[in-house]
């Protein structure tokens, strides 16, 4: 029990403690809000996507891919959650935007901050190949739905030539390519260029979660509770109850596991807020799912953790 409460707590504390930072960096008007939207740009357009690129390039995608967790991950998204994030929220707000951001806050998971980060929390670094080949898989995937329903959102129609241009301009869609290609080369590439390319995906979680606290505004969110609050409830608690469960009933444990715990469970991906603001969504509202979702991932993805090491399948 000790033990894995102390799993837990690694996994959880290093977030909290980074969005704490932030609120005090704020604070202390070493960095305001205006100044940390350009930095969120510039993190969703360099860091992020070498972070995804450095983590999908060092996987050994022949051996450490699972298909059934694939298939199922990549099934329960396309199914599933999209045709209910592209329905369900326009029947609960009267906005087109705020539903657009409510829809894009449940199918995007911030697997690429939490995935790694968490699956080296409990297995170790240079144990997290099968997290790591997920988010591959998933990442593009979730980011090719999130275009869609912010089209949808935005227009009420979707046209094919704009959705595919829109998709395959996306910073994260590329990297992955972009990785997946690379790893095919006869050759690796240069010591000289993988330490820059390292040095860049090192900071990001560090940036992400800083930029969290400084962005955080309690006020503001109070002017969309009830917006705030069904998507939360959507992201947060209806996918997790249906899919973590069905997940451990299909027979995954360990990274397997481990790797969908993140996709369902974890807080709406940071970089949802700058492309609902580029899409014309609901910019506030989707900053606000992200940072009420992240405090509130404190003690959801320490229950889960916790639960799963105890019960041994993580």
């Amino acid at each position: 029990m000790p033990e894995s409460f102390l799993a837990a707590l690694r996994v959880v504390l290093p977030m909290a403690l980074l969005i704490i930072l932030g609120v005090g960096v704020r604070k202390a008007g070493i960095m305001d809000r205006t100044v940390m939207r350009n930095v969120d740009k510039l993190t969703f357009r360099v860091f992020m996507p070498v972070l995804l690129f450095k983590n999908i390039y060092e996987t050994d995608l022949s051996q450490s891919f699972a298909p059934e967790e694939a298939v199922f991950a990549a099934l329960s998204l396309v199914l599933v959650i999209f045709p209910t994030a592209l329905l369900l929220p326009p029947r609960l707000v009267k906005s087109r935007a705020q539903a657009a951001s409510i829809g894009q806050a449940m199918i995007r998971s911030n697997y690429i901050l939490f995935g790694i980060a968490v699956a080296e929390s409990i297995f170790g670094e240079g144990n997290v190949g099968p997290v790591a080949l997920l988010g591959a898989i998933v990442v593009p995937l979730t980011n090719a739905l999130s275009v869609i329903v912010l089209e949808m959102g935005r227009s009420g129609r979707a046209e094919p030539k704009r959705l595919v241009l829109s998709i395959l301009k996306n910073p994260m869609v590329v990297a992955a390519l972009a990785a997946i290609a690379a790893s095919a080369l006869p050759f690796r590439m240069p010591e000289l260029l993988w330490g820059v390319v390292k040095d860049v995906a090192g900071v990001t979680t560090t940036i992400s979660f800083i930029s969290l606290g400084v962005g955080l505004d309690l006020g503001q969110a109070r002017a969309n509770r009830r917006p705030l609050f069904l998507g939360l409830a959507l992201r947060m608690v209806l996918i997790p109850l249906i899919f973590l469960p069905l997940s451990v009933a299909l027979g995954f444990r360990n990274q397997s596991l481990c790797g969908l715990m993140v996709l369902f469970a974890a807080p709406t991906a940071v970089a949802s807020y700058p492309m609902a603001v580029a899409m014309g969504a609901d910019g506030p509202l989707a900053g606000q799912l992200v940072c009420a979702g992240t405090i509130l991932s404190i003690f959801t993805m320490f229950f889960y953790t916790f639960l799963f090491r105890s019960l041994g399948m993580l």
